[in-house]
């Protein structure tokens, strides 16, 4: 059965595509890819997943712990980016994922288990540009 306007084999092409994407980020995530590292605009591999519906992405990311719920340079999370484009699935998982996240931070936390969730010369080029325009002003 095809969706309205769907060409034949077009769902099971995306499918694949799909599945493809999971395996090439399960690759890089295997040969330590650091899932919380942020664009210079902030986004993370969750932002980029959400935008595109990257339904599986975003749940082998979940598995990794990688920050589902961090908000890039706007304010905006993955799950924000997912409602925008319109991914109704993934802005759901993301919404109990977020509540996921916070729950195994807080969790480790208390262990003291230490979580790869912070890109350390993002923060410090944005403080750098945040200091810049402070000083230009």
């Amino acid at each position: 059965m095809y969706r309205r306007g769907e060409k034949e084999g077009e769902r099971e092409r995306e499918e694949r595509e799909g599945e493809s994407h999971t395996d090439a980020v399960q690759v890089l995530l295997a040969h330590g890819a650091r899932a919380c590292l942020q664009t210079e605009l902030g986004w993370t591999a969750a932002h980029f997943a959400a935008e595109s519906g990257r339904l599986s992405v975003l749940r082998l990311l979940h598995v990794h712990h990688a920050p589902l719920d961090k908000p890039d340079h706007c304010g905006d999370t993955a799950q924000r980016i997912a409602q925008i484009y319109g991914h109704k699935e993934c802005a759901l998982f993301l919404k109990k994922a977020e509540a996921e996240c916070q729950a195994y931070r807080k969790t480790a936390a208390q262990k003291g288990i230490k979580l790869d969730e912070d890109d350390e010369e993002w923060s410090r080029d944005a403080k750098e540009n945040t200091d810049n325009m402070n000083t230009t002003q």
